[in-house]
């Protein structure tokens, strides 16, 4: 099958107004230019959650056959409260957030009245009840990819509350069903796979397609060689992803080197944690000439900036074991920068740091391990020898596109 026609239901997707946005947009864009007719149902920004600018980059979606917004205002009230009952009754599932599906249903239907769909393509929550229920109704192919475990509550510690946390009967019957009757779940590494396998049943060798975060053309302008390292942190810190022992790894480095001319960045917002508590440290021990925070820009301008750092920065949580593919590295690679990755030992980073595929990585429990690290990536940028990332694309549009045309498309 070469031009399948699908109805791609991603309520983060357009406009693109975060990372999950981004990487879903990313698919879009390669499908659809690739012969896919995409039939995209979307969700309304809500503006009092939209912690990121939007942007739409007309490139990424000028191939869409149409796009469908869906607008669910949210909030504590009784019409939210009822939207979630009749969610229940019409899907025989309920949580927070389902009310979304239950309003963008009426015009999935409306698309498969007028439209013979080939495959039903679903991306973060609610979307899942949407393909479970329509491909049942309407015999067709449910594709479900998986960029995070799903259910919050069971990514891993720090994250969630591991893989062994119970969930509500209601719950653990929809995780079934979605394992034992989607017919492909991608995933963006064999280690989340791997993880979401220990309680989906259903996910095996043959229905289970890796495609990692899209990685497009290098592009990335040449660099002039500055006097201070500059690095760079896009994306949410903060609860989980914590960068107190990254702060203590600077404070030790500028103590020890005298006049040392380093610079690193944080763009993005704070999650879940107290920001004036990062900021205390920083003026405690006079990091502020050192570390700064700027606010969330949209994304297509937080990757235009990267070209004027030297080194890029990956801060994960400690986890015991790091099934993340963070959409950044894609970004990064991307863009031609190097990568410092602090993350766990045992995990997807790990792995590609030991591919030489990520440039320098330091265990993200060990503050000692990170300044180490830092400390080479100074001394390494002071001798004109960053490391350089691969010339290759390591995420290329062309492999995604394959993988999905010979493990989904010629399946039918």
């Amino acid at each position: 099958m070469n031009n399948p026609r699908i109805l791609f239901i991603a309520p983060s997707s357009y406009p693109i107004f975060g990372a999950e946005a981004n990487v879903n947009a990313k698919v879009l864009k390669v499908l659809s230019e690739n012969g896919a007719k995409i039939h995209l149902v979307s969700r309304s920004v809500r503006k009092n959650a939209n912690v990121y600018p939007e942007s739409i980059p007309n490139s990424y979606f000028s191939k869409v056959e149409s796009i469908n917004l869906v607008k669910t205002q949210s909030g504590k009230n009784f019409k939210t409260l009822f939207k979630h009952i009749l969610a229940f009754a019409k899907f025989g599932y309920v949580y927070r957030g389902i009310d979304w599906a239950f309003d963008a249903l009426p015009v999935c239907e409306s698309l498969l009245k007028h439209y013979k769909f080939d495959f039903i393509y679903t991306y973060n929550q609610p979307s899942e009840v949407l393909g479970l229920y329509l491909s049942r109704k309407y015999d067709i192919k449910h594709v479900a990819t998986w960029n995070d475990p799903y259910i919050w509550n069971k990514y891993p510690v720090p994250y969630g509350k591991g893989i062994d946390c119970k969930i509500s009967r209601n719950r653990a019957k929809l995780v079934c069903n979605l394992g034992l009757n989607t017919f492909r779940h991608i995933f963006p590494s064999i280690r989340l796979k791997n993880y979401m396998k220990k309680y989906m049943d259903g996910i095996n060798e043959e229905n289970s397609v890796i495609c990692p975060h899209i990685m497009f053309e290098k592009k990335a302008k040449k660099r002039e060689q500055n006097t201070i390292l500059r690095l760079i942190h896009s994306g949410a810190i903060g609860k989980e992803r914590n960068p107190m022992r990254f702060f203590k790894a600077v404070k030790r480095l500028v103590s020890e080197i005298e006049d040392i001319q380093i610079e690193v960045t944080f763009i993005g917002v704070v999650e879940r944690y107290n920001k004036e508590e990062l900021e205390k440290y920083i003026t405690d021990y006079d990091l502020n000439k050192y570390i700064r925070f700027l606010p969330s820009v949209a994304y297509d301008e937080s990757i235009d900036m990267l070209k004027d750092y030297d080194c890029s920065i990956i801060l994960e949580a400690s986890c015991e074991e790091g099934i993340f593919l963070p959409s950044k590295v894609a970004d990064y690679m991307q863009m031609d920068i190097p990568i410092f990755s602090i993350s766990p030992k045992i995990g997807v980073l790990n792995d590609l740091f030991k591919k030489n595929k990520i440039e320098y990585f330091a265990d993200c429990t060990d503050i000692e391990d990170i300044y180490n690290a830092l400390k080479k990536i100074y001394f390494d940028f002071l001798k004109g020898e960053l490391k350089k990332s691969s010339p290759e694309l390591l995420f290329s549009p062309s492999e995604i596109f394959n993988s999905q045309k010979t493990k989904i498309w010629n399946h039918v």
